[in-house]
């Protein structure tokens, strides 16, 4: 997922997908993430002839790639709620499909691979998306996720006490946001147990985070994120309007350093009836 157009009946998505950058910031967090999401799908052992499935898949950049790994002879389904970036996408061997997996099941057992990114943790239904993920596959077949878990979301400690503050306003707002919201900030260092007491084989678990800099072209996600959230943050009271320009500049600051989220990836099989 590229966290950009999750919605259903009991959540309200957090970024607008109709702010006007949205694609800036989907294209943000396929430069920071995606190598580390294509590692992460080759050691499952996705080759020639699989069939795949992308849950949330936003922009589709992974989507994309993975039709290049199964080939001609492979399938991938990319779903999302909001299909646009998809469709304008208009990768060869790639289905876009508009699909809530949270209300709608999709093809029981007929994927080898199924994968989300930056989705469950949006989802007060998160289970019922997880088990519909799990029914999806094929026994044998390998599930990934990759969430967030913001407990290493800080800035570099070396940076000014004015800094520090402006960082300190606009966490206290997200969480007010993300409470209401229904988004879980801890979800990454939840999955290992969630997939394992639904009976998932070979279930691994590994975090990875990115110290990121302010000014990067191309790498601005937290920046447009901020704007986008302007009038939500605004909103708590934690922040006004002043905080998030003053929050912006710090991001346009090559000299302002802090680290990432950490990017929880979860793998695990599904098991194979036993003889």
């Amino acid at each position: 997922m590229t966290t950009q157009s999750v919605r259903n009946s009991n959540s309200e998505y957090v970024f607008d997908t109709a702010w006007q950058a949205e694609r800036d910031r989907v294209t943000a967090i396929e430069n920071i993430w995606d190598e580390h999401s294509r590692r992460s799908l080759l050691a499952t052992g996705v080759s020639e002839g699989w069939r795949c499935l992308e849950v949330g898949a936003g922009g589709g950049s992974l989507a994309a790639w993975l039709a290049t790994v199964v080939g001609p002879d492979g399938r991938v389904v990319a779903t999302d709620t909001d299909t646009r970036f998809l469709e304008a996408l208009n990768a060869p061997g790639v289905e876009a499909r508009r699909h809530d997996i949270v209300v709608d099941p999709i093809e029981a057992g007929a994927y080898d691979l199924v994968h989300t990114r930056l989705l469950l943790e949006h989802l007060p239904d998160s289970d019922v998306a997880l088990d519909h993920m799990i029914e999806a596959l094929k026994p044998g077949g390998w599930l990934v996720l990759e969430e967030f878990d913001h407990v290493s979301f800080l800035p570099d400690p070396e940076s000014s006490a004015e800094a520090q503050a402006t960082w300190q306003a606009w966490t206290d707002a997200f969480t007010v946001l993300a409470q209401s919201r229904g988004l879980d900030l801890v979800y990454g260092r939840r999955m290992a147990t969630l997939l394992r007491r639904r009976g998932l084989e070979d279930v691994t678990c590994e975090g990875r985070t990115i110290v990121e800099r302010g000014g990067v072209p191309g790498r601005d996600l937290l920046r447009l994120s901020v704007l986008s959230l302007r009038h939500a943050l605004t909103a708590t009271g934690a922040i006004d309007d002043r905080g998030v320009d003053a929050l912006a500049a710090l991001l346009d600051d090559p000299s302002f350093t802090w680290t990432s989220q950490i990017m929880v990836t979860a793998t695990a099989s599904k098991p194979r009836p036993s003889v």
